[in-house]
Formats: C-alpha cells, structure tokens, sequence
C-alpha cells in the first residue's frame, strides 16, 4: 500500500562528522535541507563544546583538570561536565558499581589493570557545578558514557530548534530518535539478525567481535569470562543506554536477567547474543 500524500514525511537528509574519535550522523527529515543543514551544524558545534571539556586528552579539558586535583582540593565544573558526571551517577548506582566513571581507564581498557580496586574518593556535589577530590586515586574517563551523553545534548538541541524527526547516531555502536517518527534498526549478529523500532528511545550494542576483551570488571580489573558476543539495550536515553551495554557485557546471564527485570518499568529493554551459539534473544520481563 502506497504511503498518503499527507501522511508522507518530508525528505530525509544526512549530516556527517568527526568527534570523539568516531564519525556522528544526523538524519533530519526537513522541508529545507538548508535549514536542515543548518540544524545539523549547530548540534556539531555543541559535539565540539562537549568534546572540549569531557576529552582526557585535553590539557584544559575539565576531566583532565579534575584528574589532577589532588587530596583536599576542589572545582567547579563547566555545565556538560556536570551533567555528564550526574548522568554517570545514575548510571553507576542502576549497575551496582559496575560502571564508575571515576576508576578511569583501569575499567574500560585491557592494557590498563591493577590487581584490586583504584583507592581515592571523588564527591560531586549535589546543590552546585563542582567536584571535590577526597582522597587521591581516582581519574575520570567518560569513555563509557560521553558519546551517549553527547547524542542526548544533540537531541535536545534539536528538539529545540523544532526538528520533528531524526536520527542521531555515533558509529554503529549508539542511536538515538528523535520526534514522533519510528525508525527500523537492525540488530545484527554473527548469525542472526533482529530488527526492532525505535521512537524516542535509543539504542547502544556493546561486544567482543570486534573490539575483543576491551572491558574489563571494575572488582577485579581483568575482563570477565563473557557470556556474550554482543549486548543491545534500549533505553529512553542514549548516555544511560550506551554505559548500560558496556555494564551489561561483563554481566553473566542471571546476572542480566534480574537487572532487566529490575529497570523494565525505566523503559529499559535488553536483547543479548549468546557467546555459545550466537542465539539474539530478549531478556526483557
């Protein structure tokens, strides 16, 4: 059956561009690929703002001012780093501690491990933009969050601007839709392939294909035996989805079943590839 004339969307158009060492996509279906483009340039000025304060490898970057506090001293924080760092937060209280931003790179790189957890406390402050370092010992990396968090600081950026649909994406690994439109996306295994639609939701995959063992479990700091091949979840927002798939990968199957049972009522859903016979499968209640 042929779509209606009225029911029809406006043309779709395609925006590119680097940031965060990964390439970040905007489809906009928009009457004016002018505006569209326009639209599209603002939310990758805000990718660079956010990029310039969340980077390690920024010297005046706010996490690498906060990884040099030492013990007794303190900051204020830019806005986004906040709200990445309260983001964070949530994430870390949802998974128990398995994400924590605050163990640095020991958590989310092999090369990088220690036989017991970092020692430090960072306390962020819940009235004010600002970050007290404890005790010495902990070091930021948003590398399990900061490009969800980006896509969410896009998407609103958007829906201010009064775009009604689209879809924002960082590489493979992380959707986000925006408006009342539903977009098909395909969850692609080494066997099988899924396709789900998302509206307002988005959509994170973690896995061992291609990136191999490159998370490792924050108690231990060696990687786990996995379970999975690969992890999606969707959820209703793109940093808790993309740190959610990372924490999920170094869960075994139980483990992943009680916290889909446990966050199904957030709108969280979670689909896994089993590292035995690569069977896609959802573990949602």
């Amino acid at each position: 059956m042929s779509q209606s004339p009225k029911n029809k969307p406006p043309p779709l158009h395609s925006f590119d561009s680097q940031g965060m060492n990964t390439l970040f996509t905007i489809r906009i279906h928009h009457k004016d690929v002018k505006e569209a483009r326009r639209m599209a340039g603002n939310c990758f000025c805000r990718l660079e703002e956010i990029e310039a304060q969340l980077s390690r490898y920024r010297i005046d970057s706010d996490v690498t001012r906060i990884n040099q506090l030492k013990a007794g001293q303190s900051m204020l924080l830019t806005d986004v780093t906040y709200r990445c760092l309260q983001r964070s937060v949530e994430a870390t209280i949802m998974t128990a501690g398995l994400f924590d931003v605050t163990l640095g790179a020991q958590t989310w790189r092999t090369d990088v491990r220690t036989d017991e957890r970092p020692k430090g406390k960072l306390t962020l402050s819940p009235d004010r933009p600002e970050i007290l370092c404890e005790e010495a010992g902990r070091e930021i990396d948003f590398g399990g969050i900061g490009k969800g968090f980006a896509l969410d600081e896009m998407a609103e950026l958007l829906r201010d601007l009064g775009v009604k649909s689209a879809l924002l994406s960082c590489g493979a690994s992380t959707h986000l839709a925006v408006g009342e439109r539903y977009w098909p996306m395909a969850l692609r295994g080494d066997k099988e392939t899924f396709k789900i639609d998302l509206n307002r939701q988005a959509l994170s995959a973690s896995g061992i294909g291609e990136q191999g063992a490159h998370v490792v479990h924050p108690d231990t700091g060696a990687p786990p035996d996995y379970s999975f091949q690969r992890v999606w979840v969707v959820a209703p927002s793109a940093g808790i989805c993309d740190a959610l798939s990372t924490a999920c990968l170094i869960m075994d199957e139980e483990e992943v079943a009680e916290f889909a049972k446990a966050t199904a009522e957030e709108g969280i859903s979670i689909n896994i590839e089993s590292a035995l016979d690569h069977a896609i499968r959802n573990v949602t209640p």
